[in-house]
C-alpha cells in the first residue's frame, strides 16, 4: 500500500482505514478473497487489534466490506458497494475521487429568498446550479447550490458547470478551493422527508420514498458565507457519523446558566 500522504494527526484507525480503502480501490484483492485478519494487519502496521477492528468497522459502515463471523472480512460486490460516510469538508471534496456530477440546471445568476437569507445577501443577485451525483452510473443524491455573486463569478470559467447534461468529477467546493477560496468549515442541518415527483425523476425512487435532506452552509476563513448547498440523499447510499465529546476543564453550568441546546452535526 503505497499511498503514504495521510495526515499524521489523524487517529490510527482512520489512517489504516484509508490504506485499506485505497488498496481495495486499486483491486489489490479479489472480491471473493478474504482480506487480511485483524492479527495480520496489526502486525503489518504495528497497531492493536482494536485499532484494526475500528478501521474495518469504518469500511463496513461505508458498505465497502462485510464481515462473516468465523470466515473473515470480504469486499462487498461492486454493484452493492457504494455507501459513503461524511465527517469533514475534506470528505465532501473527496467525492471527486469516485463519483460523477451531472448538471441538471447550469450555473447562472438568479434569486432565491431562502438562499439569500442563508448567505446573508442584501441584493437580489446570486448564482445557482442544480445537479445529480452518480457512483458507477447510479444516482444517489441531487443538490441545489447557491453562491454569493463574488464566489459565483469565480466559477463562470468552469465549462462543465455551464451546460445542462455536462458531466464532471469535480465538486463545487473542490472547484472553489482550486481557485483560492479557503473553506473553514460548514454548518449542517439534517432532516428526513418523503420523495416528491421531482425526486422520483432525479433519483429514480418511488414517490414517498424516505430521503435524507441535508442543508450545508460553507464559510471561509473569515466566517463569511461561501456556499449554501441543499441536497437530498437516498439513505441506502449515505452514512452520517457524529462524534459527541465531553467538555474539558470546563465545569458544568448551573441550571440557570445552562445555554439552550442546539442540534448540530458534522
Amino acid at each position: 500500500m503505497s499511498r503514504t500522504s495521510r495526515r499524521t494527526e489523524e487517529p490510527g484507525y482512520r489512517r489504516l482505514a484509508g490504506h485499506l480503502r485505497d488498496a481495495i480501490r486499486d483491486q489489490q484483492w479479489d472480491e471473493g478473497e478474504p482480506l487480511p485478519t485483524d492479527g495480520q494487519l496489526g502486525e503489518e502496521f504495528g497497531v492493536s487489534r482494536q485499532t484494526v477492528r475500528r478501521a474495518y468497522l469504518d469500511l463496513v459502515n461505508e458498505g465497502l466490506v462485510y464481515r462473516v463471523p468465523g470466515s473473515g472480512t470480504f469486499i462487498t460486490p461492486s454493484h452493492l458497494r457504494y455507501k459513503r460516510s461524511f465527517e469533514t469538508v475534506d470528505d465532501l471534496i473527496g467525492l471527486a475521487d469516485d463519483t460523477e456530477l451531472e448538471v441538471v440546471h447550469p450555473l447562472e445568476g438568479g434569486f432565491e429568498s431562502d438562499a439569500a437569507q442563508h448567505l446573508g445577501l442584501t441584493s437580489r443577485l446570486m448564482y445557482a446550479m442544480r445537479f445529480v451525483r452518480r457512483h458507477q452510473g447510479t444516482v444517489f443524491c441531487h443538490t441545489s447550490v447557491y453562491l454569493p455573486p463574488s464566489v459565483g463569478q469565480l466559477l463562470e470559467g468552469e465549462p462543465t458547470f455551464g451546460a445542462a447534461g455536462a458531466t464532471t468529477t469535480t465538486t463545487v467546493i473542490g472547484a472553489l478551493t482550486a481557485r483560492g477560496v479557503q473553506l473553514n468549515g460548514a454548518e449542517q442541518l439534517m432532516t428526513a422527508r418523503a420523495a416528491t415527483e421531482v425526486d422520483r425523476e432525479r433519483l429514480g425512487c418511488q414517490v414517498g420514498h424516505p430521503l435524507l435532506h441535508v442543508e450545508r452552509l460553507y464559510v471561509d476563513a473569515s466566517g463569511a458565507a461561501v456556499e449554501w448547498a441543499v441536497s437530498d440523499f437516498l439513505p441506502e447510499h449515505y452514512t452520517h457519523r457524529l462524534h459527541l465529546g465531553r467538555r474539558r476543564n470546563n465545569p458544568s453550568p448551573t441550571t440557570a446558566e445552562r445555554p439552550p441546546m442546539k442540534g448540530t452535526s458534522s
